[in-house]
């Protein structure tokens, strides 16, 4: 015990999985109270956390989806911690996201698991009517782009599936989860997602100052009417093909310090240069 103990050093991430209005709130928080009856301390992230549209989302030509995958991933990392149990719970339809974050898990150190609600398109239409969360058009269009998940593959195994008719009665795939989670090791880093040390114990603090330097930059050249950015110091620029309002700024600069947290720049000298990158290839 006392070697698992110390090999789980976060606590579990739980990966909803499934078609539009398929149950997985009803899942994630049948989940989440079993898991609190049994002392643990839950957080559920979902598309509601992030204030998702989720019409203006999830259709194929508006291209907002990849923004917020990568607002949901820094949700979880920001989350798991030695205490808290994290479930993801949105669609999660595309087996290229979840390889994401069984790699984020496996950064962490910690175990992992999916849940697939499996229902039939037909009674999440259904329910969709209902409580009217998207276009009924959106439904059949998302159930056609998704990728089911397939326990051959390493990040979607374990995979526990419940369907309509058990995801309120079944409370046995709630035990096989928590028994999957806390009575296995967390899963062996590789090259890929194993976190270099690092540079110095105040690093975090000072890419926190740094960014928030480049930020208020960005801020106050945007106010003249500057497209091109140029930070004091640094010789990489940025261009802006639209208006980054502080709000965005934020959350991208949280985003970087999570992603430095793995990929540290070889100095804090790099710190500036590598947010300006960062930045232009992410708007």
């Amino acid at each position: 015990y006392n070697e698992y103990k110390s090999y789980l050093s976060k606590m579990p991430l739980v990966m909803l999985c499934g078609y539009p209005c398929s149950g997985k709130t009803r899942a994630a928080d049948k989940l989440r109270d079993f898991l609190i009856a049994e002392g643990q301390k839950v957080v559920v992230v979902s598309d509601d956390t992030i204030k998702v549209n989720r019409n203006t989302t999830y259709h194929s030509t508006t291209g907002n989806e990849k923004e917020v995958r990568g607002e949901l991933r820094s949700e979880v990392q920001k989350y798991i911690s030695r205490e808290t149990v994290v479930i993801l719970d949105s669609l999660n339809y595309i087996k290229g996201f979840r390889y994401e974050l069984f790699c984020i898990a496996k950064n962490f150190k910690t175990p992992h698991c999916i849940l697939h609600c499996d229902t039939p398109v037909e009674q999440c239409q259904i329910w969709n009517n209902q409580c009217g969360h998207y276009e009924s058009n959106l439904i059949e269009e998302l159930s056609m782009r998704f990728e089911a998940p397939c326990s051959k593959q390493r990040w979607d195994n374990p995979c526990f599936v419940v369907s309509p008719s058990t995801v309120d009665t079944n409370t046995a795939v709630y035990k096989q989860i928590y028994d999957s989670l806390f009575s296995v090791g967390a899963p062996r880093p590789n090259q890929s997602t194993q976190s270099p040390a690092l540079a110095a114990p105040d690093f975090l603090h000072q890419v926190d100052s740094l960014t928030q330097n480049v930020v208020d930059q960005i801020t106050s050249q945007q106010s003249l009417g500057n497209s091109v950015i140029c930070i004091p110091g640094v010789g990489a620029k940025l261009e802006l093909n639209q208006h980054l309002n502080i709000a965005k700024l934020r959350r991208l600069k949280r985003q970087f310090i999570t992603y430095t947290k793995s990929h540290p720049p070889s100095h804090v000298s790099k710190v500036q240069e590598s947010f300006i990158q960062y930045l232009q290839s992410t708007i």
